[in-house]
């Protein structure tokens, strides 16, 4: 079995062969994913360490998950983004059924990932005898702000971590990342200006409603006043012819 060794404090990870004579001895039904186990189930050159079982997965490649508890492989039907189904590879509420470890060992395991948690009595060749800084920083302001514990009033641009560029023939420079949601004193004039003018806008388009309705309503009006007036009319007109001939007829008697 291959043992994948990562040690987060120095940024290394090395793999190691871990022999069948060795593997015999340890119960591995015993240990699941999230344990913290003793190194020295792996050989006495890991005496003093305590690893966590982080994953691993079979000879056939498929992956073990948390929560499954069985030292077996499964059929479970898993969503899109869940370990053994890609995002990209279905569509959004899609599920599939796939083959999965589950989260308890056997000795069909071929690779296993653990992560130093303590520090034993030897140093572990390319883990903890030697350093990997990371070559890039924080790019994100808040992460920048979480990694040096600074307040939301610093200026995280003085902080930012830059790496030095050397070329032949020319004169060294330093290059940093660009910072990502960075809120500086232009970005907030911006944003001021911005819903300004969008109370601006919202102001002139009630008034442009309020003066729309206005005419719509006084043309409304006029037209009310336009028929009222022609009936007028035609009630005069009929007046004028009925009422002479009411009058030589005479007017009835009550």
């Amino acid at each position: 079995m291959k043992l994948n060794i990562a040690h987060p404090r120095n940024g290394t990870c090395q793999q190691f062969e871990i022999i069948d004579d060795v593997l015999r001895r340890i119960h591995m039904t015993d240990y699941r994913l999230g344990n913290e186990v003793d190194g020295t189930i792996f050989g006495d050159e890991f005496k003093g360490y305590v690893f966590r079982i982080h994953g691993g997965s079979d000879r056939e490649g498929f992956p073990m998950v948390h929560g499954v508890m069985a030292p077996s492989r499964v059929s479970l039907l898993v969503h899109r983004g869940a370990v053994g189904f890609q995002r990209f590879r279905g569509s959004q509420g899609e599920r599939r059924r796939k083959a999965l470890r589950g989260c308890i060992l056997n000795h069909d395991i071929a690779v296993l990932n653990v992560v130093v948690m303590k520090d034993g009595e030897q140093p572990i060749k390319g883990v903890t005898d030697t350093s990997a800084p990371r070559r890039l920083g924080p790019k994100r302001a808040s992460a920048i702000r979480k990694v040096f514990g600074l307040n939301r009033d610093e200026d995280v641009r003085q902080i930012v971590i830059r790496r030095k560029v050397s070329k032949a023939g020319k004169k060294d420079r330093y290059k940093a990342a660009k910072i990502q949601r960075l809120v500086t004193p232009a970005i907030r004039a911006r944003r001021a200006l911005k819903v300004k003018h969008a109370k601006e806008a919202l102001a002139k388009n009630a008034d442009v409603r309020r003066a729309f309705l206005t005419s719509v309503s006084r043309a409304r009006m006029a037209r009310r006043q336009q028929k009222n007036a022609a009936l007028h009319r035609k009630k005069v007109v009929i007046e004028k012819v009925d009422v002479p001939q009411w009058k030589a007829a005479g007017s009835p008697k009550l």
